[in-house]
Formats: C-alpha cells, structure tokens, sequence
C-alpha cells in the first residue's frame, strides 16, 4: 500500500470512527453506562406514566403493547402483569436494552431497533411514544408505517414533555393532521414540570 492510500484509509477510519463517537446511539449507550437516565424512576415522574398506563387501562381489554423508545422498561414495570397479554419494548440503545432484558418473561420481551426504521410484522392495541418521538427524524413519516401494526380499534399514545414551545405545538399539530384525537391530558409534578399525554386513533 502507498503512502498515500495509507493516509486515505487512515482518514477515512478516523472519520468512521468519530461519526460513532457522536451519533446518537453512542451518547444514549454512554447515558446509561453513567446512570444519567435514573431519574426516570423518581416519584416525580410517576404522573406522567400512570396516566399512560390509564389511558390503556381505559381503551383496551388485555391488550398487546408496543413500546417504543422504552429505555430499561421503567414504563413496563408501571403495568401490573394482568394488565397486557403481550409487551414489546425497543430502545436503539443496547446499554438500555440489556437492562431491560431483566424484566423479561413468557409475554414480556424488549430489542434493540431503529425507531426510524421499524418494520413491524406483528400487530397492537397500543402503540407507545413516551418522551421519545422528537427522537425521530420524520415522526409522521415514522408513524403511518405504523397504521398497519394496529389493531382495528387500537390507540396511539403519546407523552411530550411541555419545555420547548414551538417544538411540541409543531410535533402536536403534525400528530392531528394524520391521526384522530381521543383525549389528552396535561401533568405538572411538584418541581414545575409538566408533560402532554394524549390518545388518538387512526382516521376512518
């Protein structure tokens, strides 16, 4: 090899290798090795998740659930195990997914996915965003691959944190021109945070 297709191929693994430094999926993984994501199971995030878990109490009987963006499965650990015949949880972190996989049993399983990229054979009842659908590149996009996963009847449900104005009343407003509002909710915890939940259903 010459010189100077060593410095290329140099080059271009430095490049590789700072691209994987930086993405996304490295930051997450790094978040969760360093325990920055505990807070999710303080007490003053439980609003936000038991209106969730309401909500599906509420639209569905036994349902089979698709949590995306699960992180460790705090989400699923709100449920009681009558609550679901089925939970599935993705996480495009492996750290997050590997301490999920704890929580695993005959009708609990979580994997590691590209939430931009999903392809689903199996169908819900409930398809979950929890703080995780300004993640996505092209939520709506995300989204309607999506319509084919649900079962007749089934719901939508999304939880955005209220911090960035502008960002949640686009994210909002693209989410009410593809879907069919059912409810929604607004929660404030003691130190001033406060999230949206809301439900739809799949227009027609």
């Amino acid at each position: 090899m010459t010189r100077s297709a060593n410095k290329t191929s140099l080059i271009k693994q430095l490049k590789s290798f700072i691209k994987r430094k930086t993405s996304q999926k490295y930051r997450f993984n790094m978040q969760y090795e360093n325990n920055k994501w505990d807070g999710l199971k303080n007490a003053n995030e439980l609003g936000r998740y038991s209106i969730i878990v309401g909500y599906v109490r509420f639209f569905c009987s036994a349902p089979q659930i698709l949590d995306l963006g699960c992180g460790e499965g705090v989400l699923q650990q709100k449920f009681s195990p009558s609550d679901y015949s089925r939970y599935v949880g993705i996480d495009f972190s492996d750290v997050a997914i590997d301490n999920a996989k704890k929580l695993e049993d005959q009708k609990t399983n979580f994997r590691v996915g590209d939430l931009n990229h999903l392809e689903e054979a199996d169908r819900y009842d409930a398809i979950i965003y929890n703080e995780s659908l300004y993640y996505l590149k092209d939520p709506q996009k995300a989204i309607q691959q999506l319509f084919k996963n649900l079962n007749p009847g089934g719901v939508f449900i999304f939880s955005i944190v209220d911090k960035h104005g502008k960002e949640e009343t686009g994210l909002w407003t693209d989410l009410n021109s593809i879907l069919e509002l059912q409810d929604r909710t607004k929660i404030t915890n003691g130190e001033g945070n406060s999230w949206t939940v809301q439900v739809y259903k799949v227009k027609g």
